[in-house]
């Protein structure tokens, strides 16, 4: 069984069967903005490929992860 630690969402994520470590964040659910630092500081942003969850299944990995909402309207709600 697999554990990584998911900056973007707090705490550890655990595979399941099926799958895998994002291989744009390896799982960490932030990527690196390059060329982006100030004064030591280093800026990152929600991975696009999983979304900031740090995993996908094998279907994912070729689509990349889809944004589903709920409710009617302007302000809908979104769940990832």
């Amino acid at each position: 069984m697999d554990k990584q630690y998911n900056s973007f969402l707090k705490n550890y994520i655990i595979l399941q069967e099926g799958e895998q470590f994002c291989p744009k964040c390896k799982g960490k659910g932030l990527v690196r903005i390059k060329n982006a630092t100030s004064i030591g500081a280093k800026f990152s942003l929600k991975c696009d490929k999983c979304l900031g969850d740090g995993k996908i299944d094998w279907i994912e990995k070729v689509t990349g992860k889809k944004v589903k909402y709920i409710g009617y309207g302007v302000g809908a709600n979104t769940i990832k």
